[in-house]
């Protein structure tokens, strides 16, 4: 790392498949001028990884060693060392009704606090919060913002009004990429990143004229419902698809952080990088490009 905080060897975990990690490992190793990227991975992993990038493959235990030689040598690390840039992505994970809300966003707050605590030995950070990939979320394989753009159905969470930031995968790498390049001393420890704000029902108008076809409405969720029996499953049972309704809450309905500009607790990004315009229409139009 230079005087001033750049980092040019960056290690990246949770790359497989076609995931955030598999788009910030492109989104770095199109710059070769500025990064060297490799990957750390499971050696049981079946997971393929972008071409020309040198992955290294670790036991399963992920003993401490291990990953100690793995990371050896790094700048940074995308997922010890000097730069470190946590799970984040999504909505703020330090909002406080969040991290009641859900346990996913709770142990991603500890995870800051964590960060902090390490920032007297020299370790810097950065958060990224991403708002929610559209791209994904229409995927008909994980409609993830209930809305099927196979089936023309949609669920709508309360009135469907909420307003939450949203950006696409590759979008959201490219940030990251920009971020990196940026030296510590000149971004936040939480660099929020957004490309446009819309409402589930938004998304759904602009499905339906896209597309030419007027959605099934098949249930309104009522939040308290939802909440009380997803946070019951999960002390119970601490079950992943109970995690994951909550997740849903705190994106979709207001007060838990997931509009980056008015919920959130931080400056956007977009003010000081140089991040592509992006439409939600043209997200809209190549998902059903690909998928319908």
């Amino acid at each position: 790392m230079s005087s001033e905080g750049l980092v040019r060897n960056i290690v990246v975990f949770g790359a497989g498949g076609t995931n955030i990690g598999h788009h910030v490992v492109k989104a770095l190793a199109a710059k070769p001028e500025s990064f060297n990227v490799s990957i750390i991975a499971r050696k049981s992993t079946k997971s393929t990884f972008p071409d020309g990038v040198e992955v290294q493959y670790i036991n399963d235990a992920l003993r401490y060693d291990d990953l100690v030689n793995a990371m050896r040598g790094a700048d940074a690390v995308v997922s010890a060392v000097k730069r470190f840039l946590p799970s984040e992505y999504g909505l703020n994970n330090t909002h406080p009704a969040a991290r009641a809300l859900c346990p996913l966003f709770d142990a991603k707050g500890r995870i800051v606090e964590i960060l902090k605590s390490k920032e007297p030995t020299g370790l810097t950070w950065t958060a990224v919060p991403t708002g929610l990939w559209l791209d994904w979320a229409l995927d008909p394989a994980i409609c993830f913002a209930d809305i099927n753009i196979k089936t023309h159905t949609a669920t709508i969470w309360g009135t469907g009004e909420h307003t939450l930031s949203w950006s696409t995968l590759p979008w959201a790498a490219e940030g990251i990429a920009q971020i990196l390049l940026s030296p510590p001393s000149k971004t936040a420890n939480k660099v929020p990143i957004r490309a446009f704000e819309a409402s589930q029902n938004d998304v759904l108008a602009a499905l339906e004229k896209i597309q030419s076809v007027k959605y099934e409405i098949t249930k309104h969720f009522d939040a308290e419902e939802v909440i009380a029996k997803a946070q019951g499953s999960w002390h119970e049972n601490k079950d992943m698809p109970s995690a994951l309704w909550l997740v849903k809450v705190g994106m979709f309905l207001d007060g838990y952080g997931s509009d980056l500009v008015h919920e959130a607790i931080a400056q956007v990004g977009n003010e000081y990088l140089d991040l592509p315009e992006l439409e939600m229409e043209a997200v809209i139009e190549q998902a059903v490009k690909v998928w319908s």
